[in-house]
């Protein structure tokens, strides 16, 4: 990050050290105490780096050196390869980290403006109310209070600055040192591999030997608006030199993330401590015609993200998991861990038992952040992606709708064969769509999703949001508000 933000960045430590904005009472909602956990019950850190791609992760098999903090904590860790999102936005897909819902099901939409309902449970409401002290130092923006991800958290401290994750992890540190004699629940959230990607020259330096293209150094979100709509022509070259930009804010995170664990040694709580290193999205780099973008797509380069867990003591340290686990399954997994009973209303599974040879595939699905009445799921398994046909259109950057003719062929297309379905195990890239020679693959994966999607009844509506003017601004400086 460039060092007039990172400034920035030291200067609102102090708002987060304050916890401010926050909750003013947290509340468990309407649910009862829990039992309580024990006072010897592991420390909890779940950290969330925003629109971080597993595939640009050493340990995923990146050859650029972006994550040697990240690469070395595997080795103490599981690492699961196929880790896929229920949605390519931060507010749904975070909400169903803390829910263990289907988006559809727990009702956060950043496009509706709706927040979690106060019926839901969250993982943070179970644990306060059995005793833990819980505490989120996020970036705001799509998960600002407003939205309903606070409840549960004693301290709800938001950055809307756009701070660098080392501020969080220091004032997160901080915050663990004050009360050692009882067991924390901590969140960690960062923008900053979020575009803009404005990495310190340094660590840009570390992955291009110079760089003379049309771009400049640091890729602002209305480059990325400009390249992907045509107005800026990019080569391989160019893509190269946005790619390493990502690459260095990655950088600047794995830098932090030594910070964080290296606190936590000092603190005597690594050993027994339960972290957790996952993302909400991935980002597109030109998979599918787009650059430094994501939300309008249900493809790989958005749903699968990085997920290593540390277990107490280094339990099952250096296995990799092959096998597709959810988003949906985190806060089941920290439950069992701690050992708390996990509400009838969570949808997932305690990652536990895929260790031990859960033998129950574990179908994924996404859905795309979109108004009310607009619903674009997909359903991915080991092999297969249902892929719904609407979301080819997905595209933000096209200039004005199709002609009329047009359109009507598509929907006439779309109501014939909703979905598309691809064969991830020849076609990772998801380019061909084979339904027409695998019609009865398409028809059970059909059946599948819809028997999923009716397990839970829809959550009650929720008041739509109204956002704060510094929310709608930083909103709009990510790239989601026009």
């Amino acid at each position: 990050m460039r060092p007039e933000i990172r400034t920035l960045a030291w200067c609102l430590a102090g708002i987060f050290a304050c916890g401010t904005p926050a909750t003013d009472s947290p509340s468990t909602g309407s649910f009862p105490a829990s039992a309580g956990v024990k006072a010897d019950a592991p420390t909890v850190i779940l950290i969330s780096i925003d629109t971080l791609r597993a595939d640009r992760l050493g340990c995923y098999g990146c050859p650029a050196p972006t994550s040697p903090t990240v690469d070395r904590f595997r080795e103490e860790a599981v690492l699961f390869e196929w880790a896929i999102a229920q949605a390519p936005s931060t507010l749904p897909s975070h909400a169903t980290m803390l829910t263990s819902l289907l988006p559809e099901n727990h009702g956060a939409f950043f496009s509706r403006r709706t927040a979690l309902p106060p019926s839901l449970p969250t993982l943070a409401t179970v644990m306060m109310a059995a005793g833990y002290r819980t505490a989120a130092f996020t970036g705001g923006g799509q998960i600002a209070p407003e939205f309903g991800l606070d409840r549960g958290f004693e301290i709800y401290g938001v950055n809307q600055g756009g701070a660098d994750f080392q501020a969080a992890v220091e004032t997160g540190l901080e915050w663990l040192a004050r009360d050692l004699g009882r067991p924390s629940f901590l969140f960690l959230h960062t923008y900053e591999v979020h575009h803009p990607y404005e990495p310190d020259s340094e660590l840009l330096a570390i992955f291009e030997d110079g760089y003379d293209g049309v771009l400049p150094p640091w890729i602002s979100k209305e480059d990325l608006e400009r390249i992907n709509r045509g107005e800026i022509a990019i080569n391989d070259r160019d893509l190269d030199h946005i790619i390493a930009a990502y690459d260095a804010e990655i950088r600047s995170v794995d830098e932090a993330f030594a910070v964080l664990l290296a606190g936590l040694e000092e603190l005597d709580l690594a050993d027994d401590a339960l972290i957790i290193f996952t993302s909400d999205h991935g980002e597109e780099l030109g998979e599918h015609g787009v650059v430094g973008w994501h939300s309008h797509t249900l493809y790989d380069e958005l749903l699968r993200v990085p997920l290593v867990i540390r277990f107490p003591q280094g339990r099952h340290a250096g296995t990799t998991v092959g096998a597709q686990v959810r988003l949906l399954d985190l806060a089941p997994t920290v439950l069992g861990e701690v050992g708390l009973e996990v509400p009838a209303e969570f949808e997932g599974v305690d990652l536990a038992r895929v260790l031990t040879g859960l033998p129950t595939p574990l179908p994924a699905v996404s859905q795309l952040d979109l108004p009310l009445g607009e619903n674009q799921v997909s359903l991915r398994t080991a092999r297969w992606k249902l892929y719904p046909r609407a979301a080819f259109a997905g595209d933000p950057f096209a200039d004005g709708s199709p002609p009329l003719a047009v359109r009507g062929r598509n929907l006439v297309k779309r109501w014939r064969r909703p979905f598309a379905l691809f064969d991830l195990l020849v076609d990772p890239e998801e380019t061909g769509d084979v339904v027409g020679a695998h019609e009865g693959v398409s028809e059970a994966l059909r059946q599948t999703l819809s028997s999923l999607r009716k397990r839970r009844s829809k959550p009650p509506a929720a008041p739509t949001v109204t956002v704060f003017a510094t929310t709608e601004e930083w909103l709009r400086s990510l790239g989601y508000v026009e």
